[in-house]
């Protein structure tokens, strides 16, 4: 193992803090100000702390106008059911790319690649017009199907943590008189779980701060949290103390998440690089 020079190890400390505090220092006076009252927010500075606390007066009037427990509840009812649609679909698709042997199998997996290389922009139109005649616009049901879908990275990471499962366990399950599909959901699936968590982390992260789709496709109504805090945000006269506490509101969920699941997200992306 070759040791490393105490100056490597300083210009390493140095460019990590450097990264950190570029994530940091936006967040501080977010948090500053969510709990400022407007007079504090206009005669102090925005790393100044607030006087109170305690003062949650920010957070309810955001919960209240800006309607955003409901939005959250239906972003949450929307996660669930995509993460789990999609994430089934990575295991199952890459259970059978890595165990079997098949004609279209190289296709298959460039048919995959493929739609990394294909903006999502130019695909909208026809996407549109599909949603529309399915009747799923200004539903939940439209980002229900769209982030269903599974992607090539989610095939990777499944993939490369099934090269490290033995075939013999399959045979051994075909031994004891068990199909393929008792094998996949009693001994694979259970083997699957670092790359599952990792998959519906990293996929609920990029779903629950989508905008671009909810605001396509949800016209009035019902709405996303992202949709509902740029709604909220629209209006002119929104306090910015308020809108604080409304970003910080729909932030921490996402930080406490990555906070839980950070091991099983470092371990899945090592093994999706692993060679």
């Amino acid at each position: 193992m070759i040791a490393e020079s105490k100056l490597y190890r300083v210009i390493r400390y140095i460019v990590l803090t450097a990264a950190a505090a570029f994530v940091i220092i936006p967040i501080v006076p977010l948090f500053f100000m969510a709990f400022k009252t407007g007079r504090e927010f206009v005669t102090t500075s925005v790393f100044a702390a607030p006087s109170n606390w305690l003062n949650a007066y920010n957070f309810a009037y955001a919960l209240r106008v800006g309607d955003l427990l409901r939005s959250l509840v239906t972003t949450i009812v929307i996660l669930v059911v995509s993460i789990t649609i999609s994430v089934n679909f990575a295991c199952m698709v890459s259970f059978v790319v890595q165990r079997f042997e098949f004609k279209a199998k190289k296709a298959v997996m460039l048919l995959f690649m493929m739609t990394m290389f294909i903006p999502v922009v130019t695909t909208q139109v026809v996407v549109f017009q599909i949603i529309y005649r399915l009747h799923l616009v200004n539903t939940i049901g439209s980002l229900i199907l769209l982030y269903s879908g599974t992607g090539i990275v989610d095939i990777y990471i499944t993939t490369n943590l099934l090269n490290t499962i033995p075939r013999e366990l399959d045979e051994a399950g075909l031994l004891d008189g068990a199909n393929y599909f008792r094998i996949y959901f009693s001994l694979i699936l259970p083997l699957l779980k670092p790359a599952i968590i990792t998959m519906a982390v990293l996929k609920g992260i990029g779903i629950y701060n989508d905008f671009y789709l909810p605001n396509l496709y949800l016209i009035r109504g019902v709405q996303t949290l992202t949709l509902a805090l740029y709604r909220f945000f629209a209006g002119l006269s929104t306090p910015f103390e308020v809108v604080s506490a409304a970003v910080l509101m729909a932030t921490i969920p996402v930080i406490i998440l990555f906070i839980l699941a950070q091991k099983y997200i470092y371990n899945g992306l090592a093994g999706a690089v692993k060679s």
